[in-house]
């Protein structure tokens, strides 16, 4: 398995023409816009979005130019929905700096991911193909939904695994599954190819997500970004927790239903509940789910033919299961 940066080099040109108009194509001449835009751009992150994208349009054969503003428009769609949440959560660390919200406030915040997205599908209607940009408005609009369901099941010890499998593929796996669908039209694929190239796309963003909760409670703050059991302070319930509730005793059951309805948490409950969930091999459970998701996205790619590039998807699927932050 290759590193990230392995990866990205295999797209660095590309990669740094996307991150030149991330920034290009984010100014306003309104500063406080500009300040909240360039702070959450400037903090980093994975770009995996636009990596996907910009692997998968090379694999495809794909010898334009407009997989550049795509990849933007991807990222753009993801960081609107971090502004948002972050607010939603009150979190206060966002990539190891400051979130936007507390140093800005809410109604700015807010306003600046309404930013990004309008950003967003300026450019994706700029590419010309009624195809696209219907894979990206379909996805948003998934997204969008799933958000909001998820608050609705806020705190909920009850949310079942078909629950959480429905928010994390409309929420995060839906902007993966897009990257890798537009990828697939602007190479000319037909739709069959379009439909496994997506069957990819999907099945990534679900590991990539489960991976993302498993962290949550095992990686160092450190390497994480942000604070550890943070899913579990806003009542979020994730497949670790969920797989453990499954399996525990009703008087832990209460325990922990308890915990999430109080919200007061202290580090001795999120301690506790990390004891829980490794007791009942939870993180395990959830770890076995995501190489079951990475398998089948893989299988997705069997009948394309091999070479350089789908090696590279093959390592960013292995990359997605192995990463540690």
């Amino acid at each position: 398995m290759k590193d990230i940066d392995s990866l990205l080099a295999l797209v660095r040109e590309d990669m740094d023409r996307v991150e030149q108009m991330l920034m290009s194509a984010i100014d306003t001449p309104v500063e406080l816009l500009n300040g909240i835009c360039r702070h959450i751009l400037g903090s980093g992150g994975k770009r995996i979005r636009p990596l996907i994208l910009l692997l998968s349009a090379r694999f495809c054969g794909y010898r334009g130019a407009s997989h550049i503003p795509l990849a933007c428009v991807l990222e753009y769609i993801h960081t609107a929905t971090l502004l948002h949440d972050d607010v939603i959560d009150h979190a206060e660390m966002r990539r190891g700096l400051s979130s936007a919200h507390t140093l800005w406030g809410n109604q700015a915040t807010i306003l600046a991911g309404d930013y990004f997205f309008s950003r967003a599908f300026s450019l994706a209607v700029g590419v010309g193909d009624v195809r696209i940009l219907e894979v990206i408005s379909q996805a948003a609009q998934r997204l969008a939904e799933a958000e909001t369901f998820q608050v609705e099941k806020t705190g909920d010890p009850l949310t079942t695994e078909q629950e959480y499998f429905y928010i994390i593929e409309n929420k995060t796996a839906s902007l993966m599954e897009a990257a890798a669908r537009a990828s697939a039209i602007l190479g000319g694929l037909g739709q069959p190819q379009q439909q496994l190239l997506a069957d990819y796309g999907r099945n990534l963003g679900i590991a990539f997500q489960i991976m993302d909760d498993v962290l949550d409670y095992q990686a160092s703050e450190k390497d994480l970004g942000k604070t550890i059991g943070k899913d579990l302070q806003e009542g979020c319930m994730t497949l670790p927790l969920i797989a453990a509730l499954a399996r525990g005793s009703s008087k832990e059951k209460t325990v922990i239903a308890g915990l999430m309805d109080n919200r007061q948490w202290q580090s001795k409950d999120i301690a506790a509940v990390r004891e829980f969930i490794e007791k009942y091999r939870g993180t395990d459970y959830a770890v076995t789910c995501a190489r079951e998701k990475i398998n089948a996205g893989l299988a997705a790619l069997a009948s394309f033919e091999a070479g350089e590039l789908k090696t590279a998807l093959v390592d960013l699927a292995g990359y997605v299961l192995d990463r540690s932050s």
